[in-house]
């Protein structure tokens, strides 16, 4: 009867795991969508430099990000059509994919701590390249992008104060009332508020999946070493185990 109780219990305990973790799939197709078609983002990705390199790091992240969401849902699903059909076939299946998701979050979370800076840094580097270009040459290509950065971001210049502009602010930025932010200051607070997201992402699948992994290798050695695995859920108070 314990054994019966506690197969049932963990039984519904992996069903809210497969709805979490398609909802958790939902989410990071969420924050991908978000960073794909986020302003903030395109403006820079899309400056024809060579010297930019946020442009692969974009395009890395919204690609990880996709898949991720897909395996996610997928498994999810799986994770579902397993219990209810209560295949150990399936359920195994299940088992591997958590263990494959953990290395993933494992790899996820390395990338954030190492990357962010590196990110950070691509960012700015875009921007100081354009601001130095314009401040040498005039050209109009950089003052195309630095428009667009500052209307985008609503930003204006490198420095903190503005009480004196040069020639880059006086032609690119379009600033009334109060200074507008460092722009510098303002992609960095934008970058540091999207890893913030992916880090609380990161750690939400991390905890479901580390509980996934305990609760489906329990239904499998259930499954291996008990009869009453195949009675498709009908676990009666009067059975003795």
């Amino acid at each position: 009867m314990r054994i019966g109780c506690l197969i049932k219990s963990t039984k519904c305990q992996l069903l809210g795991i497969s709805l979490t973790v398609m909802f958790l799939g939902v989410a990071v197709a969420a924050v991908t969508s978000w960073t794909s078609f986020s302003a903030e983002f395109n403006v820079i990705r899309n400056i024809t430099i060579e010297t930019n390199r946020y442009t692969r790091f974009h395009d890395l992240a919204v690609y990880s990000g996709l898949s991720a969401s897909i395996f996610l849902v997928l498994l999810g699903i799986i994770c579902l059509i397993g219990i209810l059909k209560e295949s150990e076939y399936l359920l195994s299946v299940v088992l591997v994919s958590f263990a494959l998701l953990f290395c993933g979050v494992v790899q996820m979370a390395y990338w954030r701590s190492t990357y962010q800076q590196l990110v950070e840094n691509a960012v700015k580097d875009v921007y100081d390249f354009l601001y130095d270009d314009f401040t040498r040459n005039s050209s109009n290509h950089s003052k195309q992008d630095l428009t667009a950065i500052h209307s985008t971001f609503l930003c204006c210049g490198k420095n903190s104060t503005f009480s004196h502009y040069s020639s880059v602010e006086n032609e690119t930025c379009f600033a009334e009332g109060a200074p507008l932010k460092d722009c510098l200051q303002a992609m960095e607070n934008r970058v540091t508020g999207l890893m913030a997201v992916v880090e609380a992402l990161t750690m939400l699948v991390g905890i479901v999946t580390v509980y996934g992994m305990i609760l489906t290798a329990f239904l499998c050695f259930a499954g291996c070493l008990t009869e009453d695995w195949y009675t498709k859920g009908e676990y009666r108070m009067d059975k003795q185990y």
